[in-house]
């Protein structure tokens, strides 16, 4: 996942495998391989962000507010829990995947 602010939620993707089970939630192609999907509110964003997270998708980590973030403070707010997959880019063929 590449953005979570504001209101709408975008995944880039790496591959096809997950573009189906993508689409089966509510998202639709914006540009090139990233996926887009509005949200209301953060009660809506944060039962989006757990079916990724049980998709096996990979919150990315980063700049401020990044989607890792936000993960993160819906977890501390109560709004969802658990772990998930947290990517950290360091070039754009160079990442790591840490569960957080």
């Amino acid at each position: 996942m590449t953005r979570a602010d504001g209101n709408r939620i975008d995944v880039m993707l790496l591959n096809d495998c997950s573009r189906s089970a993508l689409q089966a939630l509510g998202f639709t192609a914006d540009e090139g391989d990233t996926l887009t999907l509005p949200v209301a509110d953060d009660a809506a964003k944060a039962i989006v962000f757990i079916r990724l997270r049980d998709l096996g998708v990979a919150f990315s980590a980063g700049r401020e507010w990044c989607p890792a973030d936000v993960f993160e403070h819906f977890r501390d707010g109560g709004l969802l829990q658990g772990a998930y997959f947290r990517v950290a880019w360091r070039t754009p063929q160079q990442f790591t995947v840490t569960t957080a």
